[in-house]
């Protein structure tokens, strides 16, 4: 089975403990953090920018001198990130009696630290706070933006977690994972304030990925803080020196090298039957038969024509958006047909079902003194062959053909628009899991879904129809719980359509 991600899990049924980053389990929340210093009445202010570097922050002052602009760039540490993030934010005074006068800046572990000196201006009334006048009390400066990280005021618990505001551009999530071509998975998981030397990472006996990071306090932190999670889930047996991992920054990112290989390149759950996106048959009577994958297509969304020059055929095919959290609607594009000059497409019959579209071609002897030609497009040589003689399937493709098994996934090569891949999830805002499985050819009452020791399994039966080579059987493991329980699979909520198995499971 290919590695799974787990995603952020609410550590109690109240929610997350800090709803700015899944993984803190203690010490201050909060994107930022602001305390006035009783001292001297100067402002510290932290600001969580993850994966931003030293070199790269910038700090503006307002030319009256009344806010600060703290700006800065994390770039893309790797190339499965999804992009580079830049950050800005500000803070400052806002009151009329009193301006900034320095600025002390540190930088490290993803965390910038800002110490803000002030003094009073020239003015002719007296200090005053919140439009009150107070003669025999020091001035204390409000602040923009500013909280206690130890009130509930600031970030309490809560089921639903919360973009990072001060990002300007790329992903404002703590957590971002990429389903790898060789089945691998790559995370990138931010825990601000931990220096490189203080993430661990463990795998427990179930499989189960862990991570712990431990940021200490620095300069004037209310107190240190301390992230942990299960993150993803490899299969039993896994060699887990194939982890790798890079600590920079705040960052954490893992990837896991593949297994030996999938059964099929096109598909990670097919476990059995006719591999490939497509299949061609050459009939005894040369005629073609053709197979094509087309996973969420429905009846009423495809378009076959034949070219006018009667040598080609091209499809289009929809598969509409059906969940609200589909990452996008897909749409297919496709053309086949003779690659001779001696006949043409005489006759087309078509039907589609369960994510499968089956084409059965006729061709004729065109106005040519050429003998007849047994060549379609879609074979595997693609040669203008003719003969006059019988054959024996030269352009047929193989379905169990041994190139079509090996480590890498393959993205299906007919998608213009949206995933190309067999594989989408979603973490949900409640904690929850979203899993769109594509499994072309298998009826919407042939899907079963289990759950045991907290792994979600989905298998899916597709019988032969028409002139398939052959039924094809799907099985695999699509998620995994926090908690190795063993659920009905009816608490799972299942949307089976057109060969795509959606699945809606609700956090524990």
């Amino acid at each position: 089975m290919p590695v799974m991600n787990i995603g952020p899990v609410p550590q109690s049924q109240d929610g997350f403990y800090a709803r700015n980053n899944p993984y803190q389990v203690n010490g201050p929340k909060g994107f930022t953090e602001f305390k006035l210093m009783e001292e001297n009445e100067d402002l510290y202010a932290r600001f969580d920018f993850p994966g931003v570097t030293k070199e790269s922050v910038r700090i503006l002052v307002e030319p009256l001198k009344k806010a600060v602009f703290v700006f800065g760039d994390a770039p893309k540490e790797f190339r499965h990130d999804y992009s580079h993030r830049k950050y800005g934010a500000v803070t400052g005074l806002v009151c009329d009696c009193c301006e900034i006068s320095n600025i002390q800046c540190f930088v490290g572990d993803g965390v910038v630290r800002l110490i803000l000196s002030k003094k009073k201006i020239n003015l002719h009334f007296p200090s005053s706070f919140g439009g009150a006048t107070m003669p025999n009390v020091p001035f204390l400066a409000r602040i923009i933006n500013g909280y206690n990280p130890e009130v509930a005021g600031g970030h309490p618990l809560g089921p639903v977690t919360l973009p990072h505001p001060s990002v300007l551009e790329g992903s404002t999530s703590a957590y971002e994972s990429k389903h790898l071509p060789n089945g691998g998975l790559f995370l990138r998981i931010d825990m601000p304030g931990v220096p490189n030397d203080r993430f661990t990472m463990t795998v427990e006996s179930d499989g189960g990925i862990t991570v712990i990071g431990r940021a200490p306090p620095a300069m004037h932190d209310s107190s240190g803080r301390e992230y942990r999670g299960k993150v993803a889930v490899v299969p039993l047996a896994y060699d887990n020196r194939r982890i790798k991992f890079c600590f920079f920054l705040s960052l954490l990112c893992l990837f896991w090298c593949g297994a030996e290989g999938f059964y099929a390149v096109n598909n990670p759950f097919l476990v059995s039957g006719p591999k490939g996106f497509t299949e061609f048959k050459m009939l005894e009577n040369e005629d073609m038969f053709i197979r094509i994958d087309f996973p969420g297509v429905p009846q009423d969304s495809i378009k076959v024509r034949i070219d006018p020059t009667k040598k080609a055929v091209s499809i289009t095919a929809d598969a509409p958006k059906e969940h609200k959290h589909d990452s996008s609607p897909r749409n297919y594009g496709s053309a086949t047909g003779l690659v001779c000059k001696c006949c043409e497409i005489s006759g087309l019959v078509s039907h589609i079902s369960d994510g499968v579209l089956r084409l059965h071609l006729s061709k004729t002897r065109a106005s040519s003194q050429s003998p007849s030609c047994i060549s379609f497009l879609g074979g595997p040589d693609r040669e203008d062959r003719c003969s006059t003689g019988p054959h024996t399937f030269p352009h047929g493709t193989d379905p169990h053909d041994p190139e079509l098994t090996g480590p890498l996934l393959e993205p299906h090569p007919c998608v213009n628009i949206g995933s190309d891949m067999a594989y989408e999830w979603k973490i949900l805002s409640n904690g929850g899991l979203y899993v769109r499985v594509d499994m072309p050819g298998v009826p919407k009452d042939r899907f079963t879904v289990s759950v045991v020791n907290g792994r979600v399994s989905v298998t899916g039966d597709a019988p032969a129809v028409g002139l398939d080579s052959g039924g094809r059987f799907y099985s695999g493991e699509v998620a995994m719980l926090e908690s190795q329980v063993s659920i009905p699979g009816r608490k799972i909520k299942t949307i089976a359509k057109n060969g795509v198995i959606r699945l809606i499971i609700p956090p524990l």
